[in-house]
């Protein structure tokens, strides 16, 4: 099994990795800005990691995240319906260690309990499903169980960010649910585990203070196919691209892909996701959003995060079948934070 890191000369195995990785990152020594070496409590507060599932179908939309910036974990998410809007959402922060959420993304555990929440994720890569099971007072409860393993092809990336940090992330849309239960307010949700989608970003990683991104994804099934597309930008100028799209389990990696948006009124026009020789052109029409623009921890932890739901159409053309994206529910994030 490849290793995360060598110990014996403080590397990192970058690039795209389509086998199970031993997670040793806390064999890696971290340096600050004048290379010295950074203490153990500081190096492992500096590593942070989020995890980030989304169901979709025609008329649904549900996102779960956790995220876990060592000091605090923030529990979020919402339930989304194309013409209702968002119809119901919810967060919590925790402070302290009651939260369990393992550094080894491959074998992957997260359990919060408390009188208001319970969070149980289980991940095991050799398995090849990952379980999810949420309830949060009397607003949700999700149980699901999803098809994911390295058949999958999840993209699975380590980058260098600076000189000395670096991040790993998996992701992967466009797995099949194999099954799904999700009760807003005591009303279940009529959800078919054959027409609904899931779409997974495992990442974590001694990050920049300064990290920003933005983040177009999406799943749909045409005829017989299931395609599902991942595109990043702006994320640290990583080297080893994050854009990749899935037809059925075969992977298609794609190197440079263009944003078009406007930032300041982005429900003024279509924002716009494509490459040069026109192989993949996206419109994406933003109808709601979950955004976080917060400062926290006395300033010392800033996030400014606008997650838009909303309709992608466009093609996407794979060897050399052109797909014509047929009003598909999906995800366009901006994403800036100082942690």
């Amino acid at each position: 099994m490849k290793k995360l890191v060598d110990k014996n000369t403080n590397t990192v195995n970058y690039g795209i990795h389509d086998e199970q990785i031993d997670f040793n990152w806390d064999d890696y020594i971290l340096h600050n800005f004048w290379d010295k070496k950074v203490i153990q409590l500081k190096r492992k507060f500096g590593f942070h990691k989020f995890h980030f599932i989304s169901f979709t179908n025609d008329n649904y939309l549900i996102g779960l995240a956790i995220v876990d910036v060592s000091l605090a974990k923030n529990i979020f998410g919402y339930v989304y319906h194309k013409n209702s809007g968002v119809i119901t959402k919810w967060e919590k922060t925790i402070l302290g260690r009651k939260c369990i959420f393992t550094n080894d993304l491959d074998l992957n555990q997260v359990k919060y309990v408390s009188k208001q929440m319970f969070l149980s994720i289980q991940r095991d890569l050799t398995l090849g499903t990952i379980k999810y099971a949420f309830t949060y007072k009397n607003i949700i409860t999700i149980n699901a169980e999803i098809i994911s393993s390295l058949q999958n092809k999840p993209l699975r990336v380590i980058n260098p960010i600076n000189f000395d940090r670096w991040s790993y992330t998996d992701k992967r849309p466009g797995l099949k649910v194999q099954s799904i239960n999700v009760t807003v307010k005591n009303q279940k949700l009529q959800l078919d585990p054959t027409t609904t989608l899931a779409s997974t970003d495992w990442s974590g990683g001694f990050f920049q203070r300064n990290t920003n991104w933005m983040w177009a994804n999406s799943s749909v099934i045409i005829g017989n196919d299931i395609l599902g597309f991942n595109f990043v930008a702006f994320h640290n100028n990583a080297l080893y691209p994050e854009n990749a799209i899935w037809l059925n389990n075969q992977r298609v990696c794609v190197s440079n892909i263009i944003f078009k948006w406007n930032y300041s009124h982005p429900y003024t026009s279509e924002m716009q996701v494509y490459t040069a020789d026109e192989r993949i052109h996206l419109y994406f029409k933003p109808l709601g959003q979950k955004s976080d623009i917060h400062s926290r921890a006395f300033g010392l932890i800033k996030t400014n995060f606008r997650q838009f739901f909303g309709i992608y159409t466009g093609h996407i053309t794979v060897g050399d079948k052109k797909f014509q994206i047929p009003q598909s529910l999906g995800l366009f994030e901006f994403h800036k934070a100082l942690w």
